[in-house]
């Protein structure tokens, strides 16, 4: 090859690690509404297969959950880490699947609605304000929540969530 060639070779090879990485970078870290819609999709499907381990690896390393919990007679408020909540999913998720073995299904009813959503002005990142009902045999929890959905390495996860939740008696 001539010196000229290799010149134009590297050249070519250096545009197209660029081009890919800008690709990978841009691409594999932008989030966009319809992206957000589809992760709260999923996140619905997997719960109502009642799949603690598939809810968990939507969450970021640092999850973060702050939670007012109010009933008729009292209130009380908790954060957890990722970890806690995963523990405590897990125990939830498993009650759920004896009801699933023993009448056949898992008698739940679970409605959210995207209320809004604000994306950063970097394009990483979104607000997302929810409401969500849950239906369970004796027991209706109604939210009102805000989470940070953040796309980091073509994959979008959840790193905060800041809810209110009202629980009463279920129908």
């Amino acid at each position: 090859m001539s010196q000229g060639m290799e010149m134009k070779f590297l050249l070519s090879l250096v545009l197209l690690v660029v081009v890919a990485s800008c690709v990978y970078e841009w691409g594999g870290n932008s989030l966009s509404e319809a992206q957000v819609r589809a992760f709260y999709q999923r996140s619905a499907e997997v719960l109502a297969e009642a799949d603690d381990v598939a809810l968990c690896e939507m969450l970021a390393e640092d999850y973060e959950q702050s939670v007012v919990m109010k009933s008729e007679t009292e209130q009380a408020e908790r954060v957890v880490s990722k970890l806690e909540y995963c523990r405590d999913l897990a125990t939830t998720t498993e009650l759920l699947r004896r009801y699933r073995a023993q009448l056949g299904r898992i008698p739940m009813d679970h409605k959210q609605t995207i209320r809004r959503i604000t994306l950063a002005k970097d394009g990483q990142s979104a607000e997302v304000e929810l409401s969500s009902t849950l239906d369970l045999p004796g027991m209706r929890m109604v939210s009102r929540s805000r989470d940070t959905i953040e796309r980091r390495r073509w994959k979008v996860l959840a790193k905060r969530s800041v809810a209110v939740v009202h629980v009463g008696a279920g129908r």
